[in-house]
């Protein structure tokens, strides 16, 4: 994974990560994952996605900010 944080299949229940998140914060995990959980009820980033993420992670936009802050880095 070059240009995301994360990525979640819908169909196969099955959700990735970016190694490069071990380097991050917990919080900027904890986001990625409630992020991808959440797209298996909601696979749209619409207002019941972001419903969905205010009851199961209160603070994610604050995470969501400090993670985009950063950028991933690439292995030469």
């Amino acid at each position: 994974m070059k240009t995301k944080w994360g990525t979640c299949n819908i169909q196969a229940q099955r959700i990735w990560l970016n190694l490069e998140l071990a380097k991050k914060p917990p919080s900027c995990l904890e986001y990625v994952i409630v992020h991808e959980m959440t797209h298996l009820f909601e696979r749209h980033h619409n207002e019941r996605f972001r419903s969905l993420m205010d009851q199961f992670l209160p603070h994610w936009r604050r995470y969501r900010d400090e993670l985009n802050q950063t950028s991933i880095e690439m292995d030469s």
